[in-house]
């Protein structure tokens, strides 16, 4: 995946992902994050069915904490590091950028953590082409410009709140050292969109906009691998 330009500050500070002075006056002042879950489809081990038109990924497991692919493998760049897999997404490229996911809880965990580590690898505005759903707040999300930067962070697992093939609310895990459970999170919302998954922002342009977690060992599904 190809690797350039100035980062937009807005929209990947409303994610959640900045500078470690930052992190630390979130974690310190704000309170984690409850949400009430909505049920979860049951397990399923078919790793042949497929959802019909988009990407025509294999749907693979809906259980709320699928099995890590065989083929989970860790892309690096900038200092960043992010899971991906050949069999579950991304499996296409659009301009350098990572698409095509399965329409299943694990494929909106890759998704998002994808497009975590674009923004902050890639160029900002493109990135949220191609990720952000569209709505109000894409647009809003679009007409933040101003360069920034942000410390590499290493992705350590993820939670699914809620899911359906259409919306999955989920909280992506990274590695924090200075939390007290050594985790944050960042609770995210994706909705299916023209065949692939696509971040739901509110319309002021923000997906997790101050809310962070304080995930412990255990509470989450973890990623593994030599990158956790």
């Amino acid at each position: 995946m190809k690797t350039s330009k100035t980062l937009g500050k807005g929209w990947w500070i409303s994610l959640g992902i900045v500078l470690v002075v930052a992190f630390l006056a979130v974690l310190i002042f704000v309170k984690p994050a409850t949400k009430t879950p909505e049920p979860i489809a049951q397990p399923t081990t078919s790793k042949t069915e497929k959802p019909a038109g988009g990407c025509d990924v294999p749907l693979g497991d809906t259980s709320s904490k699928p099995a890590m692919p065989k083929d989970l493998r860790w892309e690096a760049a900038k200092g960043w590091t992010w899971p991906v897999s050949d069999t579950y997404g991304p499996t296409q490229d659009k301009d350098g950028y990572g698409v095509c996911f399965a329409r299943s809880p694990l494929g909106a965990a890759l998704a998002m953590t994808t497009i975590f580590a674009s923004g902050n690898t890639m160029d900002a505005k493109e990135a949220i082409e191609i990720y952000v759903a569209d709505t109000v707040g894409k647009k809003a999300a679009l007409a933040e410009s101003a360069p920034s930067s942000s410390a590499p962070m290493t992705p350590a697992g993820f939670s699914i709140e809620a899911y359906t093939p259409d919306l999955v609310e989920l909280t992506v895990v990274y590695s924090f050292p200075s939390s007290s459970t050594g985790y944050v999170g960042f609770p995210s919302s994706m909705t299916w969109e023209d065949g692939d998954w696509k971040a739901k922002v509110s319309d002021n342009g923000k997906v997790s906009g101050d809310r962070t977690t304080k995930p412990v060992t255990g509470g989450f599904q973890s990623w593994g691998g030599p990158n956790v």
